[in-house]
């Protein structure tokens, strides 16, 4: 039978065990006090800014994907203006340009 001797030349981990698990050895085992004050530790959590900022962004991305970005009242605004012809004045033309290229830029 083939035995692996550990990865790379480490060998296996063995586990550490006492000698006696029970107080009943002489002078070197564990009383009841020790195990009772040892038994209460606390455990602390700290959560970065940076997660929680992340958190924080997760969750307003949830609610902007359940709301609707078309506002239909600006939309029939715009639809009206476009019917009317509005937007074939050269100053209008000139003034939408120039909106649109801030966004492009």
């Amino acid at each position: 039978m083939v035995e692996i001797q550990g990865l790379g030349g480490v060998p296996d981990p063995k586990p550490d065990r006492p000698a006696k698990v029970r107080g009943d050895r002489a002078g070197g085992g564990r009383d009841a006090s020790v195990n009772a004050s040892n038994s209460f530790s606390k455990d602390n959590l700290t959560i970065s800014s940076e997660a929680k900022a992340a958190a924080e962004l997760t969750r307003l991305i949830q609610i902007s994907n359940t709301q609707s970005d078309i506002r239909a009242d600006k939309v029939a605004a715009a639809r009206e203006r476009i019917e009317r012809g509005d937007y074939r004045n050269p100053e209008v033309v000139a003034k939408v340009a120039e909106r649109i290229l801030k966004f492009l830029e």
